[in-house]
């Protein structure tokens, strides 16, 4: 028990300063996280992904990093905007598109052994979220003009009681959107990096008894297997919620109702 209290020690601990040359960046000056670290690596990772790719933009790519580009745009394009916004929302894919890969990444990365994702820490998600809130209502604002947006809140041939209510309604969950779309994106990214690091301790710790209890590590080993891949897929999967909501929300914005 006193080795599984040390290694959860040292796991939660990760959630403070960066060490650097083994000392610690004083918390009275400007801290690097483990978090902000590798959200900065993948923050580079995102932009040499789409500057490399367009250095090779062409009508027929003839390589494999360019098809790849190419079917990731696409994906982009067909499933997140087109099918939701249709033609209107083309214009918005760079913005989209954007979203969802900067967070993909920032899933991805934070699964290698090692690695912390960007969005496994609340300053990150809530920077995102907030940053679609605005966009949004700035999209909206800026084709019905404010007065002309506003009204959207208000529903017609309502009863006047009845309409500030479903508006008042309507205004409170409008400004909830921001804290669902954070908290959503932290907590299983959160959950699930907390949640790999339990069963690499458990692991390392059984194989390092003897006996029987060595042979029963591959039980905690082959749960943290199916954990890696179902991982994977909440990657993914999160990045393409957030970006599917983003769109969701400006296709909202543009319409008139």
């Amino acid at each position: 028990m006193e080795h599984i209290g040390e290694g959860v020690e040292h796991l939660l601990h990760e959630l403070s300063v960066l060490s650097i040359n083994g000392h610690e960046v004083p918390s009275s000056g400007f801290v690097l996280t483990n978090y902000a670290f590798f959200l900065i690596i993948a923050s580079v990772v995102t932009l040499m992904f789409f500057i490399l790719g367009a250095r090779r933009v062409k009508f027929r790519p003839d390589s494999r990093f360019g098809n790849l580009i190419e079917m990731a745009v696409e994906f982009v394009r067909d499933n997140l905007i087109a099918d939701i916004m249709g033609s209107q929302g083309l214009k918005y894919l760079p913005f989209i598109g954007t979203v969802f890969f900067f967070v993909l990444f920032n899933n991805l990365i934070g699964l290698i052994p090692g690695s912390k994702p960007g969005t496994g820490t609340m300053g990150t998600t809530v920077t995102w979220a907030i940053v679609v809130f605005v966009t949004y209502h700035a999209i909206g604002i800026k084709k019905h003009g404010l007065f002309g947006y506003l009204k959207h809140y208000w529903p017609k041939g309502v009863v006047a009681p009845l309409a500030a209510f479903v508006a008042l309604l309507e205004i409170v969950s409008d400004f909830i959107r921001p804290l669902t779309l954070s908290v959503r994106l932290f907590a299983n990214m959160y959950a699930g990096h907390i949640m790999l690091g339990i069963f690499s301790i458990f692991t390392v710790i059984m194989f390092e008894a003897t006996g029987a209890m060595k042979i029963a590590a591959v039980l905690p080993l082959a749960l943290q297997i199916a954990l890696y891949a179902l991982e994977l897929f909440v990657a993914v999967i999160q990045a393409y919620i957030f970006a599917v909501l983003t769109a969701v929300y400006i296709n909202g914005a543009l319409g008139s109702h």
